[in-house]
């Protein structure tokens, strides 16, 4: 498939341009089939993209928790999406904060910051088994509900 005609937007832009489409289609989806089923829609559809995402990370960045980073600094943080601090970087683990998160600041914005967990957040779980299925991601909080910071806990398994 030719891409030539793509015009290079930042993470943070396309996920702006995802959630100006979302928003929408999730109020109709609620509107028709009611809030559970809505929720389910969305979840459903974000954790497929997620995991596509994951897998194409992986291929162009590599498996491993260098090639995270990569990931994190240059699409999730670039073109100012968020401000990343690594806390602790080895082969089986990354460790990083955000201390600041565009993404959480356009959800909330709209007044929809439960929306912005459930389509951007919530995908990071699901990107990850794709990425490595050897990693796994645990975090206490985000900046999205609230918190000061999301704190991001990558670990090899075993």
């Amino acid at each position: 498939m030719d891409h030539s005609d793509e015009v290079a937007i930042s993470h943070l832009q396309r996920r702006k341009i995802e959630g100006r489409v979302l928003i929408p289609f999730f109020g109709a989806l609620r509107d028709k089939f009611g809030e559970k089923v809505a929720r389910e829609v969305i979840d459903q559809t974000v954790q497929k993209l997620a995991v596509e995402d994951g897998a194409r990370w992986a291929t162009a960045y590599g498996p491993t928790t260098a090639s995270l980073r990569k990931v994190v600094q240059e699409l999730w943080a670039g073109g100012g999406g968020m401000d990343v601090d690594i806390v602790a970087e080895s082969e089986d683990h990354l460790d990083f904060n955000v201390t600041r998160c565009r993404y959480a600041e356009f959800y909330q914005e709209l007044g929809l910051p439960d929306l912005g967990v459930q389509v951007h957040c919530n995908r990071d779980h699901a990107m990850v088994t794709s990425f490595d299925s050897e990693l796994e991601l645990r975090r206490s909080q985000t900046i999205m509900e609230g918190a000061a910071c999301c704190d991001f806990r990558f670990r090899r398994r075993g």
